[in-house]
């Protein structure tokens, strides 16, 4: 594609830096270091280099070929893998990832014996599941069971700390009761080994709600994975209300070109979409309407775009058409044209992983 080309996403490197400062600012102050989950960009190395520039400790993501991809790009660099590790990919997880989130003994005895094979100690962080639903042990007692197994039965893996996920399956946001869980279960782990943690990792983004409120952070937790917030803050903002005046919510703003601006009339209608959903449009009389050249396959959901235009309000889409309402533009929308969106973390993540939408980075 050339400059001219859209759909375009723009992405601002030094304000994605300038993010990760405050972010690792903020909780510096609290004892905590931060990963910086680079998983949103679809491995990114730009992106990466500024979350590193911005002062995170880590680089972390849920693909295990976005860490290869960058281990000699950053060497020295340690990386983490956020998702439970697949038995398939024991061998490539030791390879590429210096630590490694579980939650299953068979899993972590694959690990320990393509450690063995490649003559390596592989590090990990043992899962607790507070409530959110997704990876980790059901109790304190089952994960001190697992960092007993290790510690007995597995000499390739080192236990490195504990963690736990908030917010991302049942909506579970950290508060008193699932923090002091989670700071037993280190405790538990702690005694098993007869040594001190190294990390405590107490979730991502979703940690700073209860910083914004004044809420107390337990002293045992020093490590946080964020992403979401540095790359793209306005996305917590309206999900979560957390609102950093020192944040750049600009990161990302995406352009595309209009195909279609025709006024339209619009009876009501009820019926199946494309994608099978019942839809039901009411009769709102002749309004302008503009059609750019993006669809699900370019963004998922169309109601992840929030324009830049208060006036231009998304309809519909198809696989590869947006519908949007231009009528109270100040500016008439015309064939041709461009429209701009921020986006919703749903958006984004959409965009980096097709190859339909250029990236362009500044």
């Amino acid at each position: 594609m050339n400059a001219q080309e859209y759909p375009v996403l723009e992405v601002d490197l030094s304000a994605i830096r300038s993010n990760a400062a405050c972010v690792c600012g903020i909780w510096a102050g609290h004892g905590i270091g931060v990963a910086g989950v680079f998983k949103g960009t679809d491995g990114s190395p730009q992106v990466a280099r500024a979350m590193l520039e911005g002062g995170c400790a880590q680089l972390a993501s849920s693909r295990i070929g976005h860490l290869a991809d960058l281990r000699d790009l950053f060497p020295g660099t340690p990386m983490m893998l956020l998702r439970i590790p697949q038995l398939c990919e024991a061998d490539d997880v030791v390879r590429y990832a210096d630590l490694s989130l579980n939650s299953e003994l068979r899993t972590l005895k694959a690990l320990n014996e393509a450690a063995a094979a490649l003559g390596r100690t592989h590090r990990v962080i043992l899962m607790l599941d507070i409530g959110d639903r997704r990876e980790g042990a059901v109790s304190v007692e089952d994960l001190a069971a697992l960092a007993e197994s290790v510690k007995r039965d597995l000499p390739h893996i080192s236990v490195a700390g504990v963690g736990t996920n908030y917010g991302c399956v049942s909506g579970v946001l950290p508060d008193d009761d699932n923090l002091a869980m989670l700071c037993r279960g280190a405790d538990a782990v702690e005694s098993v080994l007869g040594m001190p943690l190294e990390i405590v990792s107490g979730g991502s983004s979703s940690m700073l709600i209860r910083w914004s409120k004044g809420l107390a952070i337990p002293e045992k937790i020093n490590n946080l994975r964020v992403g979401g917030y540095i790359l793209n803050p306005i996305n917590m903002r309206l999900n979560r209300g957390v609102n950093i005046p020192e944040m750049n919510e600009d990161t990302l703003r995406l352009r595309a070109q209009v195909v279609e601006a025709k006024d339209k009339s619009g009876a009501g209608h009820t019926g199946k979409n494309w994608k099978g959903e019942t839809v039901n449009f009411t009769d709102d009389g002749v309004r302008r309407r503009a059609i750019v050249a993006l669809g699900t396959q370019d963004i998922g959901d169309p109601f992840n775009l929030l324009p830049v235009d208060p006036a231009v309000h998304v309809i519909a889409c198809s696989s590869d058409h947006t519908i949007l309402d231009v009528t109270d533009c100040e500016k008439r929308v015309e064939t041709g044209g461009l429209l701009e969106f921020r986006l919703r973390y749903g958006a984004l993540l959409q965009i980096f992983s097709t190859r339909h939408v250029r990236i362009a980075y500044k």
